[in-house]
């Protein structure tokens, strides 16, 4: 028996495959992709996808095979427009003159994960999460031994008297964090799976408390945008996260580990009364200037300077790069911090990307909040909509 798939939809199954098929898997089976009936999974053991296919695209009483990803991959980027592609057993596939003949498991070897789908959701518009993400991203360590520092924290917070409550995403490698509040909304019944199945009781108020893997959010988030999907919903489960949206079902384990508060840290916030204020062009223009000069501890100094200037400079054993913008200082002291310039970067590149749109002028700027009354030079803040931004300048 044979099925049919349009090369559209092949092309979708190999975006998805690309974004989380590694590739070289312990478990081989976890390189292929499950084809069935009504629905495609694919992944590994931590993140899973479920695409629930479009009506036109389902077939009954096809054999489920999971075929090897990157060939699939190959395939739908080698043939035609308004191909038609013909997926026959033991691995034979077919489009017009093309032929092929792929190593395929049982589909029934493949491990689709089965755990209850939860009552509790919410809904998070794609844009609100795009606008943030890329922060949260920068501010993740990668590959650092405490493994809870490798994902981003999601958590439902409550607020106010009124009990009302605040999706919070927060991210830190130690050396910079990023937290940000987003509104969500609870859906009007309890989460219709898009296979059909709901459940039968009201939604109860929704918890969650989660670390996810920046990997599978990457993913998430190219699938929400190749997909042109608004809205999505997410729910906690026993072994991490559930998302769902525009036929997709994403499973996400969460990370071992106790999130550190960021709580400590953030309410110093108060204590910066020190402000600098500039354009935020002009700043990003030094630095990338200053990337000339740095030396091995990759430092850019920022000082003040007579006539409303600001100093950007680095010094390395044999270059050295300054630059002299202008800026706003409303310390009673001279400013004089150093940071990991590719840090300071990352600050500025969020800034653009969470404000995009909510100044009028065409020259933006940023505010950086300091405390030079300290002695030793202390974390240095951004506050930006919905959310801030701290990073820790190198102590000279």
């Amino acid at each position: 028996m044979e099925r049919q798939l349009s090369i559209d939809t092949l092309r979708k199954i190999a975006t998805a495959s690309a974004a989380l098929v590694k590739g070289n898997s312990v478990q081989p089976i976890y390189d292929h992709v499950l084809i069935e009936d009504q629905r495609v999974v694919l992944g590994n053991a931590t993140t899973q996808l479920e695409w629930f296919l479009d009506e036109e695209d389902r077939s009954f009483g096809f054999a489920p095979e999971a075929y090897p990803a990157r060939d699939l991959e190959r395939i739908a980027k080698s043939l035609p427009d308004a191909a038609q592609v013909q997926f026959g057993e033991q691995g034979q596939i077919r489009c017009g003159q093309s032929r092929f003949r792929l190593p395929v498991y049982d589909g029934a070897q493949y491990p689709v994960r089965e755990e209850p789908l939860p009552s509790a959701w919410i809904r998070v518009q794609t844009q609100d999460l795009e606008r943030i993400f890329p922060s949260l991203r920068r501010c993740a360590a990668k590959n650092d031994a405490r493994t809870y520092l490798n994902g981003i924290h999601w958590q439902i917070r409550r607020v106010g008297q009124q009990e009302a409550s605040l999706l919070v995403l927060e991210a830190t490698d130690g050396h910079r964090a990023a937290r940000f509040s987003l509104e969500y909304t609870p859906p009007l019944d309890s989460a219709h799976s898009p296979s059909g199945a709901s459940a039968d009781t009201e939604p109860s108020v929704p918890t969650l408390d989660a670390i996810l893997p920046v990997e599978g959010l990457s993913a998430w988030m190219k699938l929400l945008s190749s997909r042109k999907i608004a809205e999505f919903s997410i729910a906690q489960i026993r072994s991490g996260v559930l998302f769902q949206g525009g036929g997709l079902r994403l499973w996400l384990t969460s990370l071992d580990g106790h999130y550190p508060s960021l709580d400590t840290i953030l309410a110093q916030l108060e204590k910066r009364k020190d402000v600098l204020s500039l354009s935020i062009a002009d700043f990003q223009r030094a630095l990338t200037l200053a990337t000339i000069g740095v030396g091995e501890s990759q430092a850019v100094t920022l000082s003040t300077a007579p006539e409303h200037l600001l100093s950007v400079a680095a010094k390395g054993e044999e270059r050295q790069a300054e630059d002299q913008i202008p800026a706003q200082w409303s310390g009673s002291l001279p400013l004089r911090y150093s940071f990991n310039i590719q840090y300071l970067m990352d600050v500025v590149d969020s800034v653009k990307e969470t404000t995009k749109g909510s100044e009028d002028t065409e020259d933006p700027h940023m505010a950086l909040r300091f405390d030079v009354s300290e002695k030793d030079p202390t974390s240095t803040f951004a506050e930006v909509p919905g959310g801030v931004l701290v990073v820790m300048p190198i102590r000279e």
